[in-house]
């Protein structure tokens, strides 16, 4: 029995060492070309998706401040939409009848 729980334990502790390094090794302060960054978990560090956030809610926030009109904000937004389906165009699947 205690075999068993030293084995549990020490496969726990590897794989917490695991998650812990590929965290560090995904949002290290270095420029991303210079360190690896796995493909698995690089939804960990999805920075372009917060800048676009950030984007967005600072045109609703001038929007709402007034400092920004109705159609500027529709073209920045229009802008931003523009920008997200050249980078990642949907495919709608075609039915079957």
């Amino acid at each position: 029995m205690v075999a068993i729980m030293l084995v549990a334990t020490i496969i726990a502790t590897v794989y917490v060492a695991l998650i812990a390094m590929h965290v560090l090794a995904i949002r290290g302060g270095e420029r991303p070309g210079e360190r690896y960054r796995p493909r698995i978990a690089r939804w960990l560090a999805a920075g372009d998706e917060r800048r676009r956030g950030r984007a967005e809610t600072a045109a609703t926030r001038r929007l709402l401040a007034g400092s920004l009109d109705r159609a500027s904000y529709r073209a920045a937004l229009a802008a931003m939409a523009a920008q997200d389906a050249v980078e990642r165009p949907v495919e709608i699947p075609k039915t079957k009848m």
